[in-house]
């Protein structure tokens, strides 16, 4: 009866990520007898085609034919820091007058399937048959990082007699393979920062010998870019030491290092990567089209809102004016350019408030000023623009009525007359411009009133007096200088 036959085998040979591995100096194919004594047994490995017709199997063979079986991961080492990671297949086998030997295939994304066969001489056939031997094979070499499929079949192949298993080489994080193997030598890199001259010093060790080595910058995305030219470290230098310089402190700005070997494995130490409030420097504003922007330097995960500024600790959101950020560009549209409008910045670890505009930058301000029985509020524009005023009660909540909206034209200051009401304590004006998407609302309280409300009809009483006061004394004073100067005259001429 045909059944499909599939053994999920565990690799008890593949070692921890950060273990020394067996080491070899050259590959080797032998079998061994497992009697009272191992004894050696003669077999031979050799490339084999992974082209072959299988047939139907006889009766005496089954799943207990071969057995025990282990793939692990293997070094051959030359020397220092000339090594390649193996594969070594080990299997017991049962042999019959129908099976000379096994076949081993690897294969792998992005490669043609390869195999190994391990036969036995037909003279030791016949003595060996019905008895256990150890297949040892170790002669396939594989790259660091590697996911292979490695099959086990039978010599000849018999139909749905297949061992398999899927097994991932240990990758150039692996301690031993990145001292070891040329490929995943990249270097040690330290560095010291002198933040007064924005520079530095970069010492590098551990470098494949007899190859020179690369230095930059470069800005760690999905990529490394590179802000700067290659710095190139002789072979020959005794001393592995360069000095880089760099502009701003950005927490993806790398030191990026590797041999000048083609396809070398390069390695990248970031000096400042715990410095991201550097990143919220980069807001930009385009007063022609009123459009704030901002661009991460460094991919991140944050959200970007904007806010208007109330105090040192507190900034509140604006509606509708949050927008999520990875690595694409930040836009506000039609952004009212106020001193107190703020971009904040939210990440998992914590919040940045940056306040991008000045006095210098505001489109629009407001005077206040109190003649005879009426309060002025003056409202001055570098632009055209529309603003909307409330008076309001200042209490919790704010309660505001008597919406007004006002056109103002650039350079032409428009007055809002007010009456005396204003003077009353917890009365304010709330002015905003409307013509925009995003704008700060302006308060103003407790106006200070030159004309003192109830009593302005004592106080405009008392004003004639105090002018006939003041008149008086002006008249005795310039009395009395030409009564001076007239005593001096006379003692002259006397």
């Amino acid at each position: 009866m045909r059944s499909a036959f599939l053994m999920v085998l565990t690799a008890c040979g593949v070692l921890a990520e950060d273990s020394m591995m067996h080491r070899m100096q050259s590959c080797s194919t032998h079998c061994s007898q497992q009697v009272a004594t191992i004894q050696e047994v003669q077999c031979r490995g050799r490339s084999h085609s992974p082209f072959d017709f299988c047939k139907e199997p006889a009766t005496e063979l089954n799943r207990t034919t071969v057995q025990g079986i282990t793939v692990s991961t293997v070094m051959k080492c030359e020397q220092e820091q000339r090594c390649s990671p193996h594969l070594r297949v080990t299997a017991v086998v049962q042999l019959t007058k129908q099976l000379r030997g096994l076949a081993l295939c690897l294969f792998s994304a992005g490669m043609l399937e390869t195999c190994r066969a391990v036969t036995f001489p037909r003279r030791d056939l016949q003595r060996l048959t019905g008895q256990q031997v150890l297949v040892h094979d170790d002669c396939f070499d594989v790259r660091p990082g590697l996911d292979v499929h490695v099959t086990l079949k039978t010599i000849p192949s018999y139909c749905n007699l297949t061992w398999s298993h899927d097994l991932r080489v240990p990758g150039c994080n692996n301690v031993d393979l990145r001292e070891n193997v040329p490929e995943c030598i990249s270097g040690t890199i330290e560095f010291v920062v002198d933040w007064e001259q924005q520079e530095l010093s970069v010492m590098v060790s551990g470098i494949l010998e007899d190859w020179d080595y690369h230095l930059r910058l470069c800005l760690k995305g999905f990529i490394c870019r590179g802000t700067s030219k290659h710095i190139l470290i002789k072979k020959e230098e005794p001393l592995k030491n360069a000095t880089l310089r760099y502009t701003r402190a950005l927490p993806c700005l790398c030191i990026e290092g590797w041999p000048s070997m083609p396809d070398a494995r390069r390695t990248q130490v970031c000096p400042f990567r715990n410095n991201t409030g550097e990143l919220w420097k980069g807001v930009t504003f385009d007063a022609e089209q009123e459009v704030l922007s901002w661009e991460p330097e460094c991919p991140v995960e944050a959200v970007v809102s904007l806010c208007q500024s109330a105090g040192e600790l507190d900034c509140h959101d604006l509606a509708n004016s949050s927008q999520v950020v990875s690595s694409k560009k930040v836009v506000f549209s039609k952004v009212d350019p106020h001193p107190k409008l703020c971009v904040k910045f939210s990440t998992a670890a914590g919040s940045w408030v940056k306040c991008p505009f000045g006095r210098q930058n505001a489109a629009w301000d407001l005077t206040f000023s109190s003649v005879a029985q009426h309060q002025r509020v003056t409202v001055n524009s570098y632009i055209d623009t529309e603003v909307v005023w409330h008076l309001c009660r200042n209490s919790e909540p704010m309660e505001c009525d008597q919406v007004a909206s006002v056109a103002v034209e650039k350079f032409k200051p428009v007055d809002i007359n007010l009456t005396m009401e204003v003077c009353r304590p917890g009365v304010c004006i709330q002015v905003r411009r409307t013509d925009v998407n995003f704008s700060v609302q302006v308060l103003h309280c407790d106006f200070q009133c030159s004309d003192s409300y109830p009593d302005e009809e004592k106080t405009g009483n008392g004003a004639p007096w105090l002018l006939l006061i003041l008149c008086c004394l002006c008249l005795l004073t310039l009395a009395s200088l030409l009564a001076f100067s007239a005593l001096k005259i006379f003692k002259k001429l006397n």
